[in-house]
């Protein structure tokens, strides 16, 4: 009894330190677990690059040069595309402004609230009341928080992408003969977070381009870049989708000052994330994750409040690992079977 109950205050006192430590090291932690990540999804890319033709010919070096500079690419036009919407954004407001206060007076007519401030001296006195000066601190502070850890993610990858050739032969020399243990956990994990990453990203990718085609054929402002927003907000179990949708839908409201115009983007937008999210998705990933979706709920606020957005992206794949690791230990596989939806590991 006395040493069950020592093993408990023991755990307890190990997860308190566990969960202060990716507190306190976010700034550290986050970038490097982003990188190791995205090696999952570069290594995929660049197994399926060697099936093309006659690539075939080249070493692996060369498939995975290739998938390394598309990574580069991708992410630097992601960048300059988020700086120039911006841009964009800031020469609008003023015709957003307008539109929103024509959307406005209508629905004070329509309910007959005619004698309610307008909508312009709602704006007026609220920006009045607004430290403009630390709000733009906040706000650049923040750009460069995650234009940091993004840069600094995309470094690690680089740089682990290269080195994954030996990294099996360094545990083998490092660890001697707990060497196979190791490496068939990481085989776990590699099976498991890998195909969940690449899928999913797969999934991502559908999403956005098909949410595209709905924001261009409707003649929303910036269609790309929320098109992205869209596919990267859905790595957010649950309510990911939803944010991603309401972005382009209030950007659609302000800029047609239509609620008709505003509620066809939104149904249209939400009939492909109603797809994608309970046909598509089901079907590919099928139980790669098997994850409780009670888990996925809790396993969402506690990295959220640990992370932040980068937290509730990394949820799923970081819980899954938690998942194998107590599943090796005998004393924790019994909690790792509760952490599934069918007690099946």
């Amino acid at each position: 009894m006395e040493n069950n109950i020592s093993k408990f205050f023991y755990l307890t006192g190990l997860s308190i330190m566990i969960v202060w430590i990716l507190f306190i090291g976010q700034s550290i932690l986050l970038p490097i677990i982003l990188g190791i990540l995205t090696v999952y999804i570069l290594l995929t890319a660049s197994a399926a690059i060697a099936r093309w033709p006659m690539m075939n010919y080249f070493p692996k070096f060369i498939h995975r040069l290739i998938v390394l500079l598309i990574f580069i690419f991708i992410v630097a036009l992601i960048s300059l595309m988020i700086s120039n919407n911006i841009e964009h954004t800031l020469l609008q407001l003023p015709i957003y402004q307008t539109n929103l206060q024509i959307v406005f007076d209508k629905l004070t007519d329509s309910f007959g609230l005619n004698n309610l401030p307008s909508l312009n001296s709602i704006i007026e006195n609220w920006w009045s009341n607004v430290n403009l000066q630390a709000f733009a601190l906040r706000a650049l502070g923040s750009i460069s928080s995650v234009g940091s850890v993004l840069f600094m993610a995309a470094l690690y990858a680089g740089f682990l992408f290269t080195e994954t050739n030996n990294f099996k032969g360094k545990i083998s020399k490092a660890l001697g003969n707990d060497a196979s243990q190791a490496l068939e956990i990481l085989s776990k994990v590699n099976n498991k977070i890998g195909v969940y990453l690449t899928i999913k990203t797969i999934i991502n990718i559908i999403l956005a381009f098909i949410s595209f085609l709905i924001m261009w054929a409707l003649g929303i402002d910036s269609a790309v870049f929320w098109a992205v927003m869209i596919g990267f907000l859905n790595y957010i179990p649950y309510v990911g989708s939803a944010i991603g949708v309401g972005f382009p839908v209030g950007l659609t409201l302000a800029q047609f000052g239509s609620l008709q115009w505003a509620f066809l983007a939104l149904v249209l937008l939400m009939a492909v994330q109603t797809y994608v999210g309970n046909i598509l998705e089901p079907r590919m990933i099928g139980k790669s994750v098997n994850l409780s979706s009670f888990v996925v709920l809790l396993a969402l606020v506690f990295w959220t409040t640990i992370w932040g957005l980068p937290g509730a992206i990394l949820s799923i794949p970081l819980t899954s690992v938690l998942v194998i690791l107590l599943a090796e230990n005998p004393s924790t596989r019994p909690l790792a079977i509760m952490f599934t939806s069918d007690g099946d590991l």
